[in-house]
C-alpha cells in the first residue's frame, strides 16, 4: 500500500483526522468527532480536556490502514495548558474563548494591566495574557514545569516529548510575538512569567521535522490553523482572498509585505510571506446565538423544536420574509480583537421590520460586514483580488451565507468539496517536510483538486 501523509486538526468544535495520497484527488480517510467543553465553576471560563483530545486523536488515527509518511497537527491556537515533568497535562486547555484575563483582579482586569504596565494591547484568548490572569487568579497547578499550546501538547505526546519550538504561526497567538523578527517582546515576557530571561517556546524553520513517532513517522512542528488553511485550499496566493466561517471568522490575504493595517493581524506564512488577517470574535457564533434565542422562547412556550428545524426555520423565513436593509446588526457579540469591551448592537428598527426574517438576514449580513470592513482598510493588497474561496459548514449548508458574501465582496466565490481545509494543508505541509513533495507539486495538486 502507498504511504499516505496525515492532517490532525483540533478544532474548538471537532478533532478531525484527514489521510491523503498525493497522487489522488480526494483523501483516502477522514473521520472527526466531537471536542467537547468541559462544565466549570468559573463563569468566565471556556475549558477543554486535553486528555480527551489526545485519546481522540489515537482514535481516529487507528483505522489508517496505508503506512504513515507524515503527521502534522493544526487547530485551534492562543488558548493554553499546563504540564508536567513527564509532558502529560495537569490542567484543561485554556481555549482561546476562555475569559478569565477580562476578570477584575484587585480593581483591574489582566487585559487592562497589560495595556497599563507595557503599552502593549493583546486580545482576552491570548496564551501569555492567560498565563498571567492564572498567576493571578492563583490557579496554575503545583505541578506545573510549562505550558504550550494543544497543538504543540498532542505533536508532543506524538513523539514522547514536549516541544522546545513551535512554527511561528503558533507562535503569533501566544501574544506579543513580532512575525517579522520573529521573537517575542522581552519586557511583556518578564511581566507575565514573573522572573527574568525567562525561556518560551522559540521558532521553528518551515516545513521542518518536530521528532518521530515509537514507529517512525515523522510529525512536523505544528501549524496554526489559519496558515494550514491557505496553504491547502489556495493555490494563487497573491490573488485569492480566504474567508473561513467557523465559530469565529477570518479573512486571509497573502502579501510579500509586512505593511499591515492596525485593524488587520500580521501572520507570518510558512516563510513564503505573510498573511493579512482580519479575524472576529463572532462568526457562525453570532447566528447560533440568535437560534439558541429563538430556541429558549419555543420552550418557554411548552412546544418542542430541534436545533435543525430552528435553522431550516430561520433561512425559510430569512428567504421569503425579509427584506435586505431594514435591520442592522453589529454582530460583535463578544468584541473584537482591538475593542474587547465592544458589544453587538441592533438597531434601525420600526413598528414594522421588527421580524425573524430581518433579524436573522440583518444578522448575516452583519458577519459578512464585518469581515469586509478588513478589506476596506486594506485596499492596496484587497484590490489584488480575483476571487474567493469561502471555508466552514456554513458556506457550505447556508445559503443566506453563501448570498450575502456574494453580495458584499461582488467577486467570484469558490467552495471547495474538501470540507476540513486546515486538516488537508497539514497533511500537504508534511508531505513537503517529509520531502515527498516540492512547494510548487503542492500549489499545482492544490489547483487541479479544488480549481483555487
Amino acid at each position: 500500500m502507498k504511504q499516505v501523509h496525515v492532517g490532525i486538526d483540533v478544532g474548538t468544535t471537532n478533532i478531525a483526522v484527514m489521510a491523503i495520497d498525493l497522487d489522488v484527488k480526494e483523501p483516502l480517510y477522514v473521520a472527526s468527532e466531537p471536542n467537547y467543553r468541559l462544565a466549570s465553576s468559573e463563569p468566565y471560563a471556556f475549558v477543554q480536556d486535553p486528555h480527551r483530545i489526545e485519546a481522540t486523536v489515537y482514535r481516529l488515527l487507528a483505522p489508517i490502514q496505508n503506512p504513515i509518511a507524515s503527521i502534522c497537527v493544526t487547530g485551534q491556537v492562543h488558548g493554553i495548558l499546563y504540564y508536567d515533568d513527564k509532558g502529560e497535562a495537569v490542567s484543561p486547555l485554556y481555549t482561546w474563548l476562555d475569559q478569565r484575563t477580562m476578570e477584575e483582579i484587585d480593581g483591574i482586569s489582566t487585559v487592562d494591566l497589560l495595556e497599563q504596565s507595557t503599552g502593549v494591547q493583546m486580545p482576552p484568548g491570548y496564551g501569555l495574557l492567560a498565563h498571567w490572569a492564572n498567576r493571578r487568579l492563583k490557579t496554575v497547578p503545583s505541578q506545573a514545569v510549562g505550558f504550550c499550546g494543544i497543538l504543540e501538547y498532542i505533536s508532543g505526546r506524538l513523539i514522547g516529548s514536549p516541544l522546545s519550538k513551535s512554527d511561528p504561526s503558533c507562535l503569533g497567538p501566544f501574544g506579543a510575538f513580532d512575525a517579522v523578527s520573529s521573537t517575542f517582546d522581552a519586557e511583556v515576557l518578564h511581566l507575565v512569567f514573573g522572573y527574568d530571561n525567562p525561556r518560551f517556546l522559540d521558532p521553528s524553520p518551515p516545513f521542518s521535522i518536530a521528532g518521530y513517532t515509537n514507529k517512525g513517522v515523522a510529525v512536523t512542528y505544528p501549524v496554526g490553523d489559519n496558515q494550514a488553511g491557505f496553504f491547502g485550499m489556495v493555490s494563487q496566493w497573491e490573488n485569492s482572498a480566504l474567508i473561513s466561517i467557523g465559530t469565529s471568522g477570518q479573512i486571509s490575504l497573502f502579501s510579500r509585505s509586512s505593511d499591515c493595517p492596525p485593524s488587520m493581524e500580521l501572520r507570518p506564512f510558512l516563510g513564503q510571506g505573510y498573511l493579512h488577517v482580519g479575524a472576529t470574535l463572532t462568526a457562525g457564533k453570532a447566528y447560533e446565538t440568535l437560534q439558541k434565542l429563538l430556541i429558549s422562547v419555543v420552550h418557554k412556550a411548552g412546544f418542542e423544536m430541534e436545533d435543525e428545524q430552528m435553522f431550516a426555520l430561520m433561512k425559510e423565513e430569512a428567504s421569503l420574509e425579509a427584506t435586505l436593509g431594514a435591520l442592522h446588526v453589529d454582530t460583535r457579540f463578544n468584541g473584537s480583537r482591538k475593542e474587547p469591551h465592544k458589544r453587538g448592537v441592533i438597531d434601525h428598527i420600526d413598528v414594522n421590520n421588527l421580524s425573524l426574517g430581518n433579524l436573522v438576514l440583518a444578522t448575516v449580513e452583519g458577519i459578512m460586514a464585518e469581515l469586509h470592513a478588513f478589506g476596506d482598510d486594506n485596499p492596496a493588497v484587497f484590490a489584488k483580488m480575483k476571487n474567493i474561496v469561502a471555508l466552514g459548514s456554513a458556506i457550505r449548508k447556508n445559503h443566506l451565507f453563501r448570498q450575502a458574501l456574494q453580495r458584499r465582496f461582488d467577486l467570484p466565490t469558490i467552495v471547495p468539496t474538501i470540507e476540513d481545509g486546515a486538516a488537508y494543508g497539514a497533511a500537504l505541509i508534511g508531505a513537503v517536510a517529509s520531502q515527498t513533495a516540492s512547494l510548487d507539486d503542492v500549489r499545482t495538486l492544490v489547483h487541479a483538486a479544488l480549481g483555487t
